[in-house]
């Protein structure tokens, strides 16, 4: 009976700990949403599964190490105090030095780490890093273990006028106290990417908001009222029996209001979402309880909000790619993908001159649609505003994905990002089978060169297939994805020293030239203007900060189409100005892109500067899918026929007759998933700005009409005769596509 009756007190203390996590969770949940107050019920349930497995750990644990009974934290103290003298000196030295190597070993994996795997090849890095670490550990303890002896003797002599120096209890505590403080200083003085003032800023990347470690914390705090259920078991001793109804009341709570959530939440897919984004714990259930009511083991369920169309069929999940045209719905969007039929656009592109231009393309990594040229209040700007005044500005341009390997590599293949032939890692590599519009370029005899500040440029990625020559010096040293370095005045530095070299040839030329000082980590630059206001809030620091970046870039900028437009080249040379995609600065509880298709993360900036054009504004939303036919129409270069490229040249824009309007046209986003992001589709359609659907797949839509509610606040998802007309004019779009069904690489 003492077996059972020790997990069932384990069991009620880690139910007690998941409602209180559920609470906890459920107010945020609650502060954002329209969810009806019994779904704090729901939250409940889907902890269940974290409790049980909580209270299995802790009784498991506890039978082993402590057949008997569990004690409390104040027994072992004691049991430690009752030690020989000797043995109680010795762990008084070993136990703070063993906290202390403890968090060194963990310093040094970290710059290890960092140091592999800052050449962007994770896998090839996999060996030495795990071997490393191994290494400084066992190193770790061997230097804790040779510390101790004469720090015990040091304590030993002091110990006579202070016996609590050789409690080990004491110095167990005041070593935990400084590990902890060193590492709370670490993550202070560090930034995101790792760096600051002393080897402990290692530790600042803990700080990035998108590294969310609360569902450790929760789950944690599960375990740790599991222990003080055992706790309470060997401490009652009396009355057992007595308390055993109860008990078994507070154990069977959870998974009778789990057996709830099974279907209330099939009924409540708005709230589902914010579980899977914004409950640590609760998705961790989720997760769990959908695994073990998976019939066909194809990942899905239909039950708990998983969306699993048939969950006799493995061959049906949300998750699946869905072949087209063989009239099974393998990812139960409601619809089998039609078959691809390729088609040339139905876009009548005015005559152009046979002038051939040089074509300068400027992408700027994270930078918003927040620029002075679309309507930014603040002056961030100054030098692409001046540009955008004898340019034609596109006023609704979308990137293809809110994340750099998911859009730069597409852009320029001309093609959705799910057509590309490419990896499946969070950076995709991108294989020659792309064909980049560089080396149609390069094909025609064009010479090819650009420069970036970022690793992602190097050759293992692919994107710079094509270039004739590419300068990755501006890259900083043991640079991150998350970085607090200075590049942009070294790539402005590299790009006006190629154009000298390779500008003035005389053969015709295409540079790319990429910046990359507005992505996070943000720095302070000498000479920014502060664009905080007078009282700032909380998060207008880091939107302070973030124009300071981008004030910076543009200055960078500035000085590149300075040289450019003083050049004997500048009457023949185009200038095009754009973004991989924008950031998130806390609208929908994100501070960060790569996960989702919000507007301030796949709205960004977009103009093209062609010497003889007259300057103009199109407010008809367009796509970087058309960037690649626009450089060979710059060009003078042949665009293959069949719509091998899926865009529309913007020339058809820039040369727009007199009195003529723009054609709306349909922009389509497409991210595929990675190993952290989920699958994500979007198409706008309609009078620009639009109405924007968002396909979260499966089932699961968002509409949003971006005139009335730009910041995509009221979900209009609920009329689902609109959202079927639009999800079948989004199967339309894709019918002309082929895409390639590749599986993200395991997180």
């Amino acid at each position: 009976m003492r077996g059972p009756l020790r997990f069932v007190f384990a069991l009620t203390g880690a139910s007690a700990g998941a409602t209180l996590v559920a609470v906890v969770e459920g107010r945020a949940l609650y502060a954002d949403t329209d969810a009806p107050r019994e779904l704090l019920m729901d939250l409940v349930g889907v902890g269940a599964p974290i409790a049980v497995l909580a209270a299995l750990v802790a009784f498991a644990l506890s039978m082993f190490f402590e057949p008997a009974r569990t004690k409390a934290p104040t027994e072992y103290a004691a049991d430690l105090r009752a030690l020989p003298v000797l043995l109680r000196s010795r762990l008084a030295a070993l136990l703070p030095l063993l906290c202390l190597c403890g968090l060194g070993a963990l310093v040094a994996s970290a710059h290890i780490a960092r140091d592999l795997l800052s050449d962007g090849a994770p896998r090839a890095a996999g060996a030495a890093l795990a071997l490393s670490v191994l290494g400084v550990f066992a190193g770790s303890i061997v230097l804790a273990l040779a510390l101790s002896s004469p720090l015990r003797k040091l304590l030993a002599h002091a110990g006579g006028k202070a016996p609590v120096l050789i409690d080990p209890v004491f110095t167990l505590s005041v070593g935990l106290f400084v590990a902890a403080l060193l590492f709370a200083l670490g993550v202070g003085l560090g930034d995101a990417s790792g760096t600051g003032p002393t080897p402990l800023s290692i530790l600042g990347v803990l700080a990035r908001k998108e590294l969310d470690l609360s569902p450790l914390t929760h789950v944690l705090a599960v375990l740790s009222f599991a222990y003080l259920g055992l706790v309470l078991d060997g401490r009652v001793r009396r009355r057992r029996v007595l308390l055993l109804l109860g008990l078994s009341v507070a154990c069977l709570g959870p998974p009778l209001l789990a057996a709830r959530a099974a279907h209330a939440l099939n009924l409540h897919e708005k709230v589902t979402r914010e579980i899977e984004r914004r409950a640590p714990a609760g998705r961790i259930g989720l997760r769990i309880l959908r695994k073990l009511t998976d019939r066909d083991k194809d990942g899905r369920s239909a039950l708990f909000g998983g969306l699993d169309c048939d969950d006799r069929d493995p061959r049906r999940s949300p998750d699946l790619f869905d072949k087209p045209g063989n009239d099974l719905d393998e990812d139960c969007s409601g619809a089998d993908t039609p078959l691809a039929v390729k088609v040339i656009p139905k876009v009548i592109e005015p005559e152009l001159p046979a002038k051939h231009y040089n074509v300068l393309l400027i992408t700027i990594d994270t930078l918003r649609a927040d620029v002075g040229f679309l309507g930014y209040p603040k002056p961030v700007t100054p030098n692409l505003d001046r540009l955008a005044e004898k340019s034609t500005v596109f006023e609704h341009a979308y990137a293809m994905a809110s994340y750099t390997g998911k859009s730069i590599g597409p852009m320029l293949i001309g093609k959705y990002p799910s057509e590309t032939s490419r990896d499946g890692s969070h950076f995709n590599a991108y294989d020659k089978n792309n064909v980049f519009v560089t080396k149609r370029l390069q094909d025609a005899g064009i010479h090819t060169f650009g420069c970036s500040g970022h690793w992602y440029w190097k050759p293992w990625s692919g994107v710079t297939q094509g270039m004739d020559l590419f300068d990755l010096s501006p890259i900083p040293l043991g640079m991150t994805d998350n970085d607090n370095s200075i590049s942009g005045d070294r790539v402005s530095d590299a790009a006006i020293r190629m154009l000298k070299d390779e500008g003035h040839s005389g053969k015709p030329f295409f540079m790319w030239i990429h910046y990359f000082d507005p992505h996070a980590q943000y720095v302070v630059h000498q000479g920014a203007p502060t664009f905080l206001p007078e009282k700032p809030g909380p998060a207008d620091y880091a939107r302070g900060a973030y124009d300071g970046e981008v004030w910076f870039t543009d200055q960078q900028v500035g000085r590149v189409v300075d040289y450019v437009q003083s050049a004997p080249f500048a009457k023949d040379t185009a200038i095009i100005v754009t973004a991989d995609h924008g950031e998130g600065l806390g609208e929908h509880n994100m501070s960060w892109h790569g996960a989702e298709l919000w507007e301030m993360l796949v709205h960004v900036p977009l103009l093209v500067y062609v010497p003889d054009a007259p300057p103009r504004r199109i407010a008809e939303q367009r796509s970087h899918i058309d960037l690649a036919p626009t450089i060979m129409d710059l060009e003078a270069v042949a665009k293959p026929a069949g719509g091998e490229l899926d865009g529309v040249s913007l020339l058809a824009d820039v040369r727009l007759a007199k009195g003529a309007m723009p054609k709306e046209r349909d922009v389509y986003m497409d991210m595929p998933a990675g190993p952290w992001n989920l699958h994500r589709r979007a198409l706008i359609t309609g009078k620009s700005p639009g109405m924007k659907l968002v396909h979260l797949g499966g089932p699961q839509y968002q509409l949003f009409d971006l005139a009335a509610d730009p910041a995509e606040k009221n979900d209009l998802s609920g009329d689902k005769e609109r959202v079927r007309e639009l999800s079948d004019r989004m199967m339309e779009l894709r019918s002309h596509l082929t895409e390639i069904d590749v599986k993200p690489d395991t997180p």
